[in-house]
C-alpha cells in the first residue's frame, strides 16, 4: 500500500518508465533503456557518428523529447537519460523501419501528450525544470557500478574460471584503466 505523496509519485514514475522501455524494445532498442536515453546517446556518443555526422532524425527526435519535458526536466533532457541509463548496453543494428515505428507510433503521439499535461502543469507552476545534483549522480551511478563488479566477484567465486579469459581481461585492464583517470581527475593534485 502506498503511504505517502512521494510514494505515490515513485510508483507512477516507475510506471511511466516501465512504459518508456517498453516503447524503446518495440522501435527495436534494448528493453532496459528509455527511449530518451536511447538517443542521448545516438546523438552524442554512439562512435561511428563521431565521424559521419549524427544523421538528421536522432537530433529531430532529441529536440521533441527535449522540448516535451522541459517543463519537469529543463533542457538536455536526452542526454542526462543517457548518462542515468549509461550502465546499460545501447542497440546498434538500427534499421529505418524501427526508426520509423519509433517516430510514427512512439515517439510523436507520445511527446504530443505528454507535452500537453507538463506544460499545463508549467503553466499553473505545479511544475518546474529541477536541477541537477551531478554529485549524487555520480554516487549513484559509482554505486552501481560497484554493486555490477561486487555481483561479477560473487559469480567468480561461485562458478569458477573454466573459460577462455581474454574478453574478460581486456575489459578488467580498460576498468583499471578507467578507474585510474577518474581518480586523476578526483584528485588531480596528487
Amino acid at each position: 500500500m502506498l503511504t505517502s505523496k512521494s510514494s505515490l509519485w515513485k510508483y507512477v514514475s516507475n510506471l511511466f518508465v516501465s512504459i518508456d522501455q517498453l516503447g524503446n524494445a518495440i522501435a527495436g532498442g534494448n528493453p532496459d533503456n528509455t527511449v530518451s536515453a536511447r538517443v542521448g546517446f545516438y546523438n552524442h556518443y554512439y562512435k561511428p557518428y563521431e565521424s559521419q555526422g549524427v544523421p538528421w532524425y536522432w537530433r529531430w527526435f532529441e529536440n521533441i523529447i527535449d522540448f516535451t519535458f522541459y517543463p519537469v526536466d529543463g533542457w538536455n533532457h536526452c542526454h542526462e537519460a543517457y548518462h542515468n541509463d549509461a550502465s546499460e548496453i545501447f542497440d546498434n543494428r538500427v534499421t529505418n523501419f524501427l526508426i520509423a515505428i519509433g517516430a510514427g507510433v512512439i515517439i510523436i503521439p507520445s511527446c504530443v501528450l505528454i507535452a500537453i499535461v507538463l506544460y499545463t502543469l508549467f503553466l499553473f507552476r505545479i511544475v518546474r525544470p529541477r536541477t541537477i545534483d551531478r554529485e549524487l549522480n555520480l554516487h549513484r551511478r559509482f554505486t552501481t557500478s560497484n554493486n555490477g563488479l561486487t555481483s561479477s566477484d560473487r559469480e567468480i567465486d561461485e562458478y569458477g574460471l573454466d573459460f577462455d579469459l581474454s574478453r574478460v581481461r581486456e575489459d578488467v585492464s580498460e576498468l583499471k584503466s578507467l578507474v585510474e583517470l577518474i581518480e586523476n581527475k578526483l584528485n588531480p593534485n596528487i
